[in-house]
């Protein structure tokens, strides 16, 4: 997908810089850390379930889930930081599925991967900072009352964001993060049978924000 390459060669081009750039010796004073993120995930995007037999389509609506993630990030410039985080995040919609509006319950895990760099703006004790990245996501779809059970997909995306840190102790620090998800795993084919219908999921993207609170400490 042209989201993806594009995330790729900007990921890339930041890396080909660091390369070339000397460590600074701040960067060396304390220059790894972990961060543990917790929040809220709020998706974007509607899908459909439409109906195989009949050619009728039915509109979902979608809630707010929770959002949570560990990272662990690395200085390679004062202004400059990789990070590798691994989170987990939730969704969920209802359906209706027939004329009578009965409606199904359908909820989204995701598991993701997310590589990120992120561009920091020092202001003394504070760190406003934006960032991009690609994940890998690992999707797992649970359609109540569905006769047909299907396992979950991994698909790949990317990611833009930003937010702001503030350091309680030269070690510890406590921020905020925005951050926005492209990813379209491949579910739209998988056959959901409700009663005496067929179905198929359209539209179903993970498109969406991630608002989080963050804790860290720097090793």
């Amino acid at each position: 997908m042209w989201h993806v390459r594009a995330g790729t060669l900007v990921l890339l081009s930041m890396i080909g810089m660091i390369g070339l750039s000397p460590r600074s010796s701040g960067a060396e004073g304390l220059p790894s850390y972990v961060a543990l993120k917790g929040g809220i995930y709020s998706p974007s995007e509607a899908f459909t379930l439409e109906n195989l037999e009949v050619e009728t389509t039915f509109n979902a609506d979608t809630k707010t889930g929770v959002d949570a993630e560990i990272a662990f990030g690395r200085y390679v410039l004062p202004t400059l930081v990789l990070e590798l985080g691994v989170g987990y995040f939730k969704g969920s919609g209802t359906v209706a599925s027939d004329a009578a509006s009965a409606r199904h319950q359908v909820d989204f895990d995701v598991v993701p991967v997310i590589f990120s760099a992120k561009a920091l703006i020092p202001a003394g004790s504070v760190d406003p900072f934006g960032e991009v990245g690609i994940g890998a996501y690992f999707t797992k779809v649970d359609v109540a009352d569905n006769l047909n059970n299907f396992s979950g997909q991994t698909t790949f995306g990317i990611h833009a964001g930003g937010g702001v840190n503030v350091d309680v102790s030269p070690s510890v620090f406590v921020g905020a993060e925005g951050r926005y998800v492209w990813a379209d795993p491949s579910i739209g084919g998988e056959e959901i049978r409700l009663n005496s219908g067929e179905y198929t999921l359209d539209g179903f993207k993970l498109n969406g924000f991630t608002t989080t609170l963050v804790v860290g400490y720097r090793f």
